[in-house]
């Protein structure tokens, strides 16, 4: 069986969670860079491999992934024998689904809208308070998931914790997770940030936050990422 291929840009949030999970469960992957910010998304042999243009995308043998959470899982069932990221039991895998959701329709939606906007718009024309608005109420929405339990989906560190916490970290650049306010997403948040693969996450967030900044023409405010 072939190394699987990524291609990717580490300054996206779910190409981070990728990337993560491939550190943790020390998979051998090739990794082929697509500069989604000079438009190398929209090159005639990549829209061929995928229409879609967008990043991560998966190539393992036969099998094409365009989704991050989909490579996320494909990946987990292939490599993580123990089931650790991805559990065994029906039950808590759909608690691991249901989060997988909620990132992908509900926080990334959310975290897209803002960052695309800064970038198209510049960051003076931005209606700030209304995405500090929709973004704080999924910070509130999370502080509730994690209520009477250590991760997103339960007391294991799952999928759903390590595609989640790229997106948080992202948005965290723009509104930063108060502990008084959500004092368990920030104990969660925290957590994240001491795992060996948070790193991969980390560099990621420190390149967009750069061409975020550059683009946008204005600065984050300072606070620890």
């Amino acid at each position: 069986m072939s190394a699987p291929i990524l291609y990717y840009d580490d300054r996206s949030p779910p190409v981070r969670s990728c990337l993560m999970l491939i550190k943790m469960l020390n998979i051998n992957v090739e990794l082929r860079f697509v500069d989604l910010f000079k438009g190398a998304q929209f090159d005639k042999d990549f829209l061929a491999l995928n229409p879609q243009h967008s990043v991560p995308t998966l190539v393992h043998n036969e099998l094409l992934l365009t989704d991050s959470h989909v490579i996320l899982i494909h990946l987990a069932e292939h490599f993580d024998e123990a089931g650790k990221w991805w559990p065994k039991e029906y039950a808590d895998r759909m608690k691991v689904f249901n989060r997988l959701f909620f990132e992908c329709s509900f926080l990334f939606r959310r975290d897209s809208d803002l960052m695309s906007e800064i970038v198209r718009k510049q960051y003076a024309n931005v209606d700030v308070n209304y995405h500090r608005r929709k973004l704080h109420e999924a910070y509130d929405i999370m502080e509730r998931y994690l209520d009477g339990q250590k991760y997103m989906a339960g007391d294991q560190l799952t999928l759903a914790d390590v595609s989640i916490v790229t997106t948080l970290s992202t948005v965290h650049l723009m509104f930063p997770v108060e502990a008084e306010r959500w004092p368990q997403l920030q104990r969660w948040f925290a957590t994240m940030q001491q795992l060996d693969a948070y790193e991969v996450n980390q560099r990621g967030v420190e390149k967009l936050r750069d061409i975020v900044q550059q683009l946008g023409k204005f600065e984050f405010p300072e606070h620890e990422l």
